[in-house]
């Protein structure tokens, strides 16, 4: 406990730890962020590291920092710097300095998408088959639902809703993904109760208590900012409304990284738990597959656990 206070009694790892609090960085942009030395930031790390505040993970050839939240009484000490957050020092220009960090992010996964738009198809076979689980996650959605599909990419998953008879709306970031997807619902049947919108998914454009469930698949990996879109996904929601979640395990699989153009090589089911839980959704349960390289996570939208 002694080591945890020491740790937390200094101005700069204090202003880490509240940047640290919206998702994972690497070094190097905790560096950019806060406007300190490298050596400044690697030898605080390795403070709030020793006294359990932080997790490393190696992503890819990077390693990314994330606050520890497995201990109720970690919990309760980064609520309080949450709560307390503008009266650290330097917090207007933190916090401008990191929008900036996934404000690139986010342009970057754009023109990669705007570039591979019509090629991605033909990389696909690096990616878990749907077929193994995608009916099991449409099965948890009543017909005649209005559903968002986040990061909607080609509009595969958009049309096996609408034809089980919901009203859809896709989102995606990339217009010539959404290009790809409009002649995909424009050659199908079935595409009269879809509408495609240009849009991110950690910003929806869907007005509060627009839909009855979101489904977001194979997208947090390349969102800048993950954890924000479970707060995007609470707001859209009408109460009691299903947000599931399926995505990639961490790997190591580099030529999936580069080919897909992922920010994140998997994601921990237990830190999307933690984002799922802290946007409101309850009763979170795991859809369990024979594929590890996957994990599914689905929850329903109770407004009295909202921390947003």
């Amino acid at each position: 406990m002694k080591n945890l206070f020491d740790a937390l009694a200094n101005t700069n790892r204090l202003r880490m730890t509240r940047i640290l609090l919206r998702g994972p960085l690497n070094v190097s942009e905790i560096t950019i962020v806060l406007g300190l030395s490298q050596s400044n930031v690697s030898h605080s790390l390795r403070k709030l590291l020793d006294a359990g505040i932080v997790l490393r993970k190696g992503r890819g050839s990077w390693a990314y920092y994330s606050l520890n939240r497995k201990y109720p009484v970690l919990e309760i000490i980064l609520d309080g710097i949450s709560f307390g957050s503008k009266e650290i020092e330097n917090y207007e220009n933190d916090m401008s300095e990191l929008r900036l960090c996934y404000d690139k992010r986010k342009s970057e996964a754009i023109e990669f998408f705007n570039r591979v738009a019509s090629e991605l198809d033909e990389v696909s076979y690096l990616m878990p088959d749907p077929e193994a689980y995608i009916t099991d996650v449409i099965d948890l959605y009543p017909a005649e639902s209005a559903i968002l599909d986040a990061g909607c990419g080609s509009g595969e998953l958009v049309l096996r809703l609408a034809r089980r008879g919901m009203t859809v709306i896709g989102v995606d970031q990339s217009r010539e993904m959404l290009s790809q997807a409009g002649k995909r619902v424009e050659s199908d049947g079935n595409g009269r109760n879809v509408e495609l919108r240009l849009g991110s998914a950690e910003h929806l454009p869907l007005a509060d208590s627009s839909v009855d469930g979101v489904i977001a698949h194979m997208l947090l990996h390349h969102l800048s900012e993950p954890s924000m879109f479970f707060k995007e996904a609470s707001r859209v929601c009408e109460e009691n409304g299903r947000c599931t979640v399926i995505e990639l395990a961490p790997h190591e699989n580099t030529d999936l990284k580069r080919m897909q153009g992922d920010l994140w090589p998997g994601l921990d089911r237990d830190e999307v738990r933690v984002w799922m839980s802290f946007a409101g959704f309850s009763g979170i349960e795991e859809i369990v597959i024979d594929d590890a390289r996957v994990f599914i996570l689905s929850g329903v939208l109770d407004e009295r656990n909202f921390n947003g």
